[in-house]
């Protein structure tokens, strides 16, 4: 697959989907990828079965404060950086790909790899926005890269290497505090044997398929919408205007409750239920749809996807879900980024049977 500029658009706009409220603004990120484009041309984009044997691939990623990572991003040195060669990196990358699709880290590594002159490998460890390094296949296969690398803007460089029982995520997050909250993230080189084992494949394609249908849903009327949706794995939810936001603090940050009122009266109240992403939704004390599938919420008036800090009264919204990758629905994938993970006293539940019931 050759990625060309016209698919710039739509892939920060799936990136921005798949962040379901989080991830990271990407627009930052995509003008830099255009930019490059511009100067470079097309990116080949290549699925992990298409790699050689000898080839060796760098996931790439941006990590601190979402704040900083929608308002810059690092130099080209701090690519150049990561990928060169090493002791704690090993051999140069002869390809690069994304650690998480979602947000700015679905268009990071193609900026990366449109400027070192690389494919970009079609694979995450995510399929989705997840708040922490912790909840990826990695973690599901209990099987990690030797080293984390970090580069901060300063071109200062720090190698973590890390073994059974410690979580990557209270490793690397005091590191990245010290950076300024912004760092640029990558690995040991890794083998196409090991992608192959603890990858999920498809999923930058995927990103730019949701994109591109979200891109025409202005156009349709409520019947176009609903079929383009199931093309993607997707389903109307609610539509309405955001009456109330109540917040509180707990044990594990900052919790907020939505309510979405629905434009005819009579009928029930939504709740959306969120931290960093959209994790629950619910309606007349029934549970629609919860993480690890996407919960996206799009601004009315323009069908674009909201972050969870644009949530506030008055705003007129339409909820979707989209199916998460299907290792994620397993009991394992469940039981690591589910519900009851992420705080929620839920199980849970498949939105798809849920809306057909």
């Amino acid at each position: 697959m050759r990625f060309t500029s016209s698919d710039v658009a739509p892939m920060a706009l799936g990136a921005a989907v798949l962040g379901g409220g989080g991830g990271g603004e990407p627009y930052v990120a995509e003008v830099a990828l255009a930019e490059l484009m511009r100067r470079h041309g097309p990116i080949d984009v290549v699925a992990v079965d298409e790699l050689d044997d000898d080839d060796r691939v760098a996931p790439i990623a941006l990590i601190g404060s979402p704040f900083a990572i929608g308002e810059k991003l690092l130099s080209l040195e701090a690519i150049d950086l990561l990928a060169s060669e090493s002791p704690a990196r090993g051999p140069a990358p002869t390809a690069v790909m994304p650690y998480e699709m979602a947000g700015v880290n679905a268009i990071y590594p193609l900026a990366a790899a449109a400027h070192l002159g690389v494919p970009c490998v079609d694979a995450d460890f995510t399929g989705r926005g997840v708040p922490g390094l912790d909840l990826t296949v990695l973690e599901l296969d209990h099987s990690h890269p030797r080293t984390h690398l970090l580069c901060d803007s300063r071109s200062r460089w720090v190698e973590l290497t890390t073994s059974a029982g410690f979580s990557t995520e209270q490793l690397i997050r005091p590191v990245v505090e010290t950076m300024g909250w912004l760092a640029a993230l990558s690995t040991s080189t890794l083998t196409p044997e090991f992608l192959a084992a603890h990858t999920l494949d498809g999923t930058l394609s995927r990103c730019l398929e949701i994109g591109t249908v979200f891109a025409e849903l202005s156009t349709m009327n409520a019947v176009g919408v609903d079929q383009a949706l199931r093309r993607i794995d997707g389903v109307r939810l609610a539509e309405g205007v955001v009456s109330q936001r109540v917040s509180q603090a707990d044990t594990t940050g900052q919790r907020s409750s939505v309510t979405i009122a629905p434009d005819t009266a009579g009928e029930a109240l939504t709740r959306i239920e969120l931290r960093n992403e959209f994790h629950v939704v619910a309606r007349d004390g029934i549970v629609l749809a919860t993480i690890p599938d996407i919960i996206v919420v799009l601004a009315r008036e323009t069908w674009t996807p909201l972050s969870v800090e644009d949530l506030v009264p008055g705003r007129g919204v339409t909820v979707i879900a989209l199916a998460s990758h299907p290792r994620w629905r397993t009991p394992d994938g469940v039981r690591l980024a589910g519900p009851r993970a992420l705080g929620h006293g839920i199980d849970y539940v498949d939105f798809a049977k849920q809306v057909a019931s």
